[in-house]
């Protein structure tokens, strides 16, 4: 099984013992989640924005660096532990 996949296996019905493998990509619908949360941060900076003053150009690119590190480091986890949960269904 792949990191970024689950493999399952299905019988049909009936007389027939034929199997069929389907592959479900999980890497996209992961990454979706991560660019979720990475939005979800952003939009609660410019929500926030008026209450830091006035900031230089140099300063708000380091509070959305420090926001994305920190989201990518958190949902890093999740998304782990997700595909973790992923393979072990497969």
């Amino acid at each position: 099984m792949t990191p970024r996949g689950v493999e399952l296996i299905a019988q049909s019905d009936g007389k027939q013992s034929q199997q069929s493998l389907v592959i479900v990509d999980w890497g996209a619908p992961l990454g979706a989640i991560r660019r979720r949360f990475q939005d979800t941060a952003r939009a609660e900076f410019r929500k926030q924005r008026k209450r830091l003053g006035v900031l230089s150009a140099e300063q708000e690119n380091a509070i959305e660096t420090l926001l994305m590190t920190t989201v990518n480091k958190v949902s890093h986890r999740a998304v782990t532990q997700m595909r973790r949960l992923i393979e072990t269904i497969g």
